[in-house]
């Protein structure tokens, strides 16, 4: 019998007694700098499973650290990212096409330490963009992301060349999760969980439950049933960014203001 190797189960109490032995590592190794530590990923939220690795914020008071320390002991995984303060808050206020799926490190933390509220500033940190700057990533996702698979999906029919069509889908209904979750301003409990979570979201465009399905049970093999899926998720997308006054054609030259 071939011994499993890589990643070994490991009980969710030992789990949580490992970062709480790394939290107090890290704060010896810096101690009067050290602002806050924490956990995120699916250890804070408690729904890790055997195989999860552990994932820390080491908040320093010291300003200009950003360091990352990641290793493996074998039958287990931690990171933890040794950070400024000022650093961690402007990362959090980052927005970008992927914004649902990163900022739940910054949202859902378990404290380990924090006498300042450090992650409750960090937390708020997170939404804090106005809906001005919103929109407007809103409108990148589809002209710099759907557009563009729409168009690989429907070049993949002129070539005849199907092999790549469901890498396109994956790709497609990934961003898609991403929009519905921007304009809902909605931060996904984790990346593994976002497509079902997605479903629950209110004012979907037309055509986004039959992608987001199709990828979930992995019916991407008849490339004519991904075309016609695609196609109707953009005439979704085109009715549901004009129920929103958003932009998303702009006339031919690129010197006329950006979307919005």
């Amino acid at each position: 019998m071939t011994t499993q190797r890589g990643p070994q189960p490991i009980h969710r109490p030992q789990r949580r007694a490992k970062a709480q032995e790394i939290a107090a590592y890290f704060h010896q190794r810096y101690g009067e700098k050290v602002l806050a530590l924490g956990v995120y990923g699916s250890v804070a939220r408690g729904d890790d499973g055997p195989y999860s690795d552990i994932e820390m914020h080491c908040v320093l008071r010291e300003p200009g650290v950003d360091e990352s320390y990641e290793w493996s002991a074998g039958d287990w995984k931690a990171e933890v990212d040794v950070i400024s303060q000022e650093l961690l808050l402007q990362q959090a206020t980052q927005l970008d096409v992927d914004w649902p799926i990163t900022h739940g490190a910054y949202t859902h933390v378990w404290v380990l330490y924090d006498p300042e509220s450090f992650f409750t500033k960090l937390a708020q940190a997170a939404n804090s963009r106005s809906k001005a700057v919103f929109q407007s990533i809103i409108c990148d996702v589809i002209i710099g992301e759907i557009y563009e698979l729409i168009g690989k999906i429907r070049n993949c029919f002129v070539s005849q060349e199907f092999s790549s069509l469901p890498y396109f889908t994956v790709h497609l209904a990934r961003h898609a999760a991403c929009l519905v979750a921007l304009a809902r301003r909605h931060i996904y409990t984790s990346s593994a969980g976002l497509f079902r979570e997605s479903l629950s979201l209110p004012d979907l465009p037309a055509g986004y439950v039959a992608l987001i399905e199709a990828v979930m049970q992995g019916n991407l093999s008849n490339p004519q049933a991904i075309l016609s899926m695609a196609d109707a998720f953009w005439e979704g997308i085109e009715l549901w960014a004009e129920q929103r006054n958003l932009i998303i054609t702009e006339g031919d030259y690129p010197d006329l203001p950006p979307c919005q």
